[in-house]
């Protein structure tokens, strides 16, 4: 069986692409997740570490927390799948869906490190990816919303389901937030074995997004 890791971001984007290639009879071998150095919570979502470490256990997959910071982000993810090529695996899963920049992105490091690139939900309908997320019986809340989207804060920490895609389609916003519309944090579905068990304490506004601030 061939293995791979997922560059795991919490998000629904992530858990699909791991889904699928689980589906397609890969093993998944790591999730490799970009923790910030001087919050410890990972990068883009926010999540405290004692939550990843919590999905990593329901996922039965191990963790491989890079920490970083911005100066030097792409070399230290580069050096942990180093790392992972060296253990054994082939490939690094992603779960973007047509930005070219962060497809890109993607291959460099992976051409950096040894790895193979996959991307498995790569320009493929939004629609289509949002609608199998909820559709497969998976489970996420809304972590942030940018503010240049629009969306309303009352859909801040609930879940992501039918009510708020028909919300965003006829507001005319992707609907699989590709562009950071929305960020989402995934809680529960069939590859978990158990729910995640999280507590929100809060909001946290910056210049350009409003976020829950969740806790373990």
């Amino acid at each position: 069986m061939e293995k791979f890791c997922l560059s795991y971001s919490t998000g629904k984007d992530s858990i699909l692409a791991l889904d699928r290639m689980i589906a397609a009879g890969y093993q998944c071998a790591g999730l490799v997740t970009s923790v910030s150095e001087d919050i410890n919570r990972s990068w883009f979502h926010g999540i405290p570490l004692s939550l990843l470490e919590q999905a990593a256990e329901s996922l039965q997959i191990p963790l491989v927390v890079v920490k970083n910071n911005p100066e030097n982000y792409q070399e230290r993810m580069v050096t942990s799948l180093r790392k992972m090529k060296e253990s054994g695996i082939d490939y690094c899963v992603f779960g973007d869906i047509d930005i070219e920049e962060n497809g890109q992105w993607d291959r460099n490091v992976c051409q950096k490190s040894g790895l193979k690139p996959l991307l498995p939900l790569w320009e493929e309908s939004r629609e289509e990816i949002v609608t199998e997320f909820v559709e497969k019986g998976y489970h996420a809340i809304i972590k942030t919303i940018s503010k240049a989207s629009r969306i309303p804060d009352r859909f801040l920490g609930q879940p992501l389901d039918q009510t708020f895609i028909d919300y965003l389609n006829a507001h005319n916003i992707d609907v699989c937030g590709e562009n950071g519309e929305y960020h989402t944090f995934v809680v529960d579905g069939p590859l978990f074995k158990f729910p995640i068990n999280y507590q929100t304490t809060g909001i946290f506004e910056s210049e350009y997004s409003k976020s829950i601030i969740i806790e373990n």
